[in-house]
């Protein structure tokens, strides 16, 4: 990891992480789980999103599920207290994503949203996710691929957060592989490209919040301010109502544990 990598400190952003822009909508991997658990009785099954952040995701699935009983957990106290204000009924743990403080075989789905990036010993996790999921119970992965998306104008002006990336996700085969390793099966894999042009203006205007994602947060100083720079050079070339084509690949992994429990109904 190269010594300029910057580690991001959510709890000094997270008032601002928890922007508006950010809304969820009910987990829809989730919402296909219980589908198939339809004779089970919400109030059995336990829910864990690991790295839930301010709480978002939660929530969504919350005011859908009300009888559904939900955790969240993360490193990070700024955020659990967003999380809380949001909602109280769900369960908000602090903890290390690597040590969930969880007996064994706790919860019949685990999901992981954009985190699993920011954890360095990622065998540890899905490990410990292994762990805790009970028998026939799913954990669910949901990230960018930067694999698949060379064109998203966010590396095209800052490459160092590109770089970083590729240091940091695992590719398809590796994350499979861990996860067969950890003795996970029937692991799916899918992938949803989107391509859309962006306003330099536009751009700008969100690049120079820092704060706006931890791509920017994680990258040293300088290559944070060389890329606020060729913006307004390209600008100034352009005019800031010129687009640029840019492109986002998300991913989603669905590994199941087998088993004959409860969750394998």
């Amino acid at each position: 990891m190269p010594s300029t990598t910057r580690k991001v400190d959510y709890d000094q952003i997270a008032h601002l992480y928890d922007e508006p822009g950010r809304d969820f909508e009910p987990d829809p991997d989730l919402l296909r789980f219980l589908k198939r658990r339809a004779r089970l009785d919400l109030s059995s099954l336990r829910v864990l999103d690991m790295g839930c952040g301010t709480g978002k995701q939660l929530t969504a699935d919350h005011a859908r599920l009300p009888g559904l009983r939900l955790a969240g957990l993360d490193l990070f106290h700024g955020m659990l207290e967003q999380a809380r204000k949001r909602c109280a009924a769900i369960d908000w743990v602090q903890a290390d994503s690597t040590h969930p403080p969880f007996p064994d075989a706790s919860f019949d789905y685990v999901t992981n949203q954009f985190s699993y990036p920011h954890i360095s010993d990622k065998v540890q996790l899905i490990r410990e996710t292994y762990r805790i999921l009970k028998p026939g119970g799913q954990f669910a992965i949901t990230n960018i691929d930067p694999w698949s998306m060379p064109g998203w104008v966010l590396y095209r002006f800052f490459p160092a957060a590109l770089a970083r990336d590729l240091a940091d996700f695992l590719s398809e085969d590796q994350l499979v592989s861990m996860l067969t390793q950890a003795g996970f099966w029937d692991i799916q894999v899918r992938r949803q490209l989107k391509r859309s042009e962006e306003k330099l203006g536009d751009f700008l205007a969100y690049a120079s919040q820092r704060y706006r994602t931890s791509h920017f947060m994680a990258i040293d100083d300088q290559a944070y301010q060389d890329g606020l720079a060729a913006i307004t050079e390209s600008i100034r070339r352009s005019g800031p109502d010129a687009r640029l084509p840019s492109e986002l690949c998300l991913i989603w992994f669905l590994a199941d544990k087998p088993g004959s429990g409860p969750a394998a109904g």
